[in-house]
């Protein structure tokens, strides 16, 4: 009988496929054969298997026949013509996730060591070869669409190594489907590698919210590529919702005019338009994947960061956005079951959190360089770590989870397409590869894409090159005048003709804001007027100070223009920005995070930023950091007319 088990909103099927017997046959000397094969249940060929229908292509039998095998090489293996096809496919109303893998069911387990199989995906080509007591998968953590099916074709023989302990012994095996279904396979994702993980890697309050919670080595299941950022999942919650936050500071501005989280037609957040006007943008298809009037929690805390908010006596404060940051419980919760210092969200830099330290205090929750929350001035420029709300249906594909293969959000941009899809419409985020150097787009304005250095400039011994921003706090003023010395001087008269010619070819030149910005609202670096309800990619520049140029530096509130994440406080360099605070100052990051200013003619590391051509093809890569774009100009002929 075909057996059927149904547990935890997990359907499992099993398939028989063979029935293998070795024994000695005596011919011209020792050799070993394999045996007809025996279907094993009945004869039905159209199974159902929770949200999936199996239809076996042979219509004589369920079972993989083989007769008279003696062991053979891979390549023999390989060639055979023995093999079982089946097709499997998604009838439910829910997007389906299943493993398929082959399962013994014959009481001689040493065999497993001595079987080879091959597996074949939709005509997709054949693995590599694979020994059953190694990797029993035919495929994993696999994915059909409502209405999607996918075709299956399996081999197996006998190993070329298999002797005489194999005689005269029957190994029978059959595939087992393991379905995962529900209203949100991504939390079911994250609950499995936490039910796995052996280092209690969450906390689960009283409401049901489970925290993810732990050092970073344990908690290393969480990461999410999602619109070209990388993004670490920090809670679940009952109604199927999850919250992410970006592994890194986003940019460095200042909170606010004062420490409250919002925005209406006279009060400002600077932190709250910047996130929900500038950077909810550059979400793909974020009305499908993210809770678009999401409830955040900004209560004020009591000066005690594992404090539930809000604080008893409080009035709750609850702000509706599609973008917030996590609050000071939030954080607490992240490093609960370790220490604050190693903490999986400690990344080494200042930034800020979303709820007042107190409802006496005028100041902000921040995180610092060690791990630890305190308290500041909500004035001060510190870094801006986004965080969302993903929607209970949002489904997680491809990917493990690790920082080196995240997961995936099914509704993101479709992968870029070789030598078809231009760069100008990719992701702000993504990686690119130009000149050997790794870049991050910033952004697409006039379908010129703008990039900058993921890591400071360096000599030839991978040093930090540091040097005065320029002549003065306006950047590019003095070019022809100055030196090496200067940045403005350096990247645009030796650091950019040393770019090797193809990539020099691909550069444009580009309109870089110098507008004094003594601080405040982040959009008075560009706009000429500000408004709360408009962002600075509509707001009016009539005026406003520029310079024309193909290297600069980030802007005070431009994304990226905060430390590299790979960096810390302790070995990170200060970055000079381009934005002069007044006559005699500029802005720049810290080491630490912070955003400060200070003389041009102090000494600074220097992150460039470029714009790119609109013809610049992207050859390969999937636009992360360890799969960067690899790109290439158009190249374009001129007909010219013969006359006569």
């Amino acid at each position: 009988m075909l057996e059927y088990l149904k547990i935890n909103n997990h359907f499992k099927k099993y398939l028989p496929i063979f029935m293998i017997m070795l024994s000695l046959i005596l011919l011209m000397g020792t050799s070993y054969a394999l045996l007809r094969s025996s279907q094993v249940g009945e004869e039905t060929y159209v199974m159902n298997v929770g949200l999936l229908e199996v239809t076996f292509q042979d219509s004589e039998t369920n079972a993989l026949t083989v007769e008279n095998m003696v062991p053979v090489t891979d390549q023999e293996g390989m060639e055979t013509d023995k093999e079982l096809v089946f097709t499997v496919k998604n009838t439910g109303t829910l997007l389906a996730k299943y493993n398929i893998y082959i399962e013994e069911t014959s009481t001689s387990p040493e065999f497993k060591s001595v079987i080879r199989f091959i597996s074949n995906k939709n005509n997709e080509g054949y693995n590599n070869p694979k020994t059953l007591s190694e990797n029993s998968f035919i495929d994993q953590f696999a994915y059909l669409d409502v209405g999607e099916s996918a075709t299956y074709k399996v081999k197996v023989w006998l190993a070329e190594e298999a002797d005489a302990t194999y005689m005269n012994k029957t190994f029978t095996a059959r595939i087992v489907i393991d379905v995962i279904q529900g209203n949100a396979p991504a939390m079911e994702e994250i609950k499995k590698s936490i039910s796995k993980s052996t280092c209690n890697p969450s906390v689960t309050d009283d409401d049901g919210t489970i925290y993810l919670s732990g050092t970073n080595d344990c908690v290393n299941f969480n990461y999410v590529w999602y619109s070209g950022k990388l993004w670490r999942i920090t809670a679940l919650y009952p109604d199927g919702t999850m919250k992410m936050i970006t592994d890194g500071a986003i940019t460095t501005i200042a909170y606010g005019s004062n420490n409250k989280f919002y925005t209406d037609e006279n009060t400002t957040s600077y932190m709250y338009q910047w996130l929900n006007q500038e950077f909810l943008p550059t979400l793909y298809n974020h009305e499908n994947i993210i809770v678009e009037d999401a409830t955040w929690n900004a209560s004020p805390g009591n000066g005690t960061i594992s404090s539930k908010l809000p604080v008893r006596g409080q009035e709750e404060v609850l702000v509706n956005a599609s973008v917030g940051l996590l609050n000071s419980y939030e954080y607490y919760k992240s490093y609960q079951n370790t220490s604050l210092s190693s903490g999986y969200l400690n990344i080494g830099y200042f930034w800020f959190l979303l709820n007042p330290y107190s409802a006496s205090s005028s100041g902000i929750w921040y995180v610092g360089s060690s791990g630890s929350g305190n308290n500041l001035s909500p004035s001060d420029a510190y870094g801006g770590r986004p965080s969302i709300y993903l929607k209970s249906g949002v489904q997680l594909i491809g990917g493990t989870g690790t920082e080196s293969n995240p997961y995936r959000i099914k509704g993101d941009q479709e992968q870029a397409e070789a030598n078809v899809t231009l760069i100008n419409t990719r992701q702000s985020g993504e990686y690119v590869n130009f000149d050997e150097e790794l870049y991050r787009i910033i952004g697409v304005e006039n379908e010129t894409t703008k990039l900058i250095k993921d890591d400071y400039v360096k000599d030839e011994s991978s040093t930090i090159l540091t040097k005065a921003v320029a002549s003065s706090t306006i950047f590019g003023k003095d070019t022809n005048s100055q030196t090496d010395n200067y940045w403005d001087y350096y990247l645009n008269k030796t650091w950019k003709p040393a770019i090797e010619d193809d990539y020099e070819k691909m550069l444009v030149e580009g309109i870089y804001y110098t507008k004094y910005f003594t601080g405040d609202n982040y959009k008075n670096t560009v706009c000429a007027t500000v408004s709360n309800a408009t962002s600075i990619k509509d707001c009016d520049k009539t005026g406003v100070s520029t310079w024309s140029g193909y290297v600069g530096l980030p802007r005070y509130g431009e994304m990226f223009a905060s430390q590299t994440r790979d960096y810390t406080s302790s070995n990170a360099k200060n970055m000079w920005l381009i934005t002069p605070n007044s006559s005699s100052k500029v802005w720049y990051v810290p080491s630490s995070g912070i955003g400060n200013r200070n003389s041009p003619s102090g000494t600074y590391g220097g992150r460039p930023t470029i714009n790119l051509k609109s013809e610049i093809l992207i050859e390969s890569g999937s636009g992360i950091k360890s799969d960067p774009y690899e790109i290439k100009l158009v190249e374009t002929t001129e007909t010219e007319e013969v006359q006569e």
